[in-house]
């Protein structure tokens, strides 16, 4: 027993030495998106890199129309954001935007409404779609085909490598859409620098505020994939995922809980 014993443990070491070299030489973490999307979202650290003043700004006013017209408590009104204009020309703003002289404030909003404005138009380049996950995987998250200040991203480049990294702010996990049920809902409206606090607080609120991502039963909290699949960040901010969602569901910080994930809606958040 104790000659299988040491084989076994010997034949183990072998299999992570030898799996360790494989990792290595795929490169680093951010190169993998087959892997990513297999493992989940990529660990981050985030940090904040951007100076609070800038000389520049950007206009969202055309983000924010289509936004008031065609967006209904989240629900999305696909068939006429594909005949409306106001899209292709925030696209035109987006890739001419002048990032290196915006403010830590105008970049996050910037960021935010790109992401959600390049998934509106994903959408509608496909449509009628039921479901993002409809969309080939090639054309989907990881294609760079979308221009930000004058930079070739992806969705996930800009949610994982821009958005996640550069700014130490996990609400944008509660601003951001991936045009799905379970995404947390589309605003009816751009997000701009001078109201941003209280914009991704009330998001962060409205989300908390609905059992379709926050639910408690009993000793049980029942909560959104996305404190699972982006642990890592709300533990960078207050030390746990539960610790993060008592900011705004209090009860969550009062002794131990048990969690449950919340199925996640992959189907689409409108109609066409």
């Amino acid at each position: 027993m104790a000659r299988w014993i040491v084989r076994t443990t010997e034949l183990i070491g072998v299999v992570l030495v030898v799996a360790g070299g494989v990792v290595l030489s795929l490169g680093p973490p951010d190169t993998w998106p087959w892997l990513l999307r297999w493992l989940g979202p990529p660990r981050t650290l985030a940090q904040e890199i951007y100076p609070s003043e800038g000389t520049a700004s950007v206009d969202h006013a055309l983000l924010d129309g289509l936004l008031r017209e065609h967006v209904r408590e989240g629900w999305v009104d696909y068939g006429a954001v594909a005949e409306d204009p106001r899209l292709d020309r925030y696209l035109q703003v987006l890739a001419a935007a002048p990032w290196d002289a915006l403010s830590r404030d105008e970049r996050l909003a910037l960021a935010i409404n790109a992401y959600n404005a390049f998934t509106l138009a994903l959408i509608v380049d496909h449509g009628p779609v039921d479901s993002i996950q409809d969309i080939p995987a090639a054309e989907r998250w990881d294609a760079a085909r979308w221009t930000l200040g004058g930079r070739t991203v992806s969705l996930s480049s800009l949610e994982h490598e821009e958005l996640r990294r550069n700014f130490r702010e996990p609400r944008i996990h509660f601003s951001i859409n991936c045009a799905s049920i379970g995404c947390p809902p589309l605003r009816s409206e751009a997000y701009v620098p001078a109201r941003l606090e209280a914009q991704l607080e009330d998001a962060s609120a409205r989300l908390h505020a609905d059992s379709r991502w926050v639910r408690i039963e009993g000793r049980t909290a029942h909560l959104t994939k996305l404190y699972s699949w982006y642990e890592g960040d709300f533990t960078q901010a207050a030390g746990s995922p539960l610790a993060y969602a008592s900011t705004w569901v209090p009860a969550l910080g009062d002794g131990s809980w048990s969690i449950r994930w919340l199925d996640y809606d992959w189907s689409l958040n409108g109609a066409w």
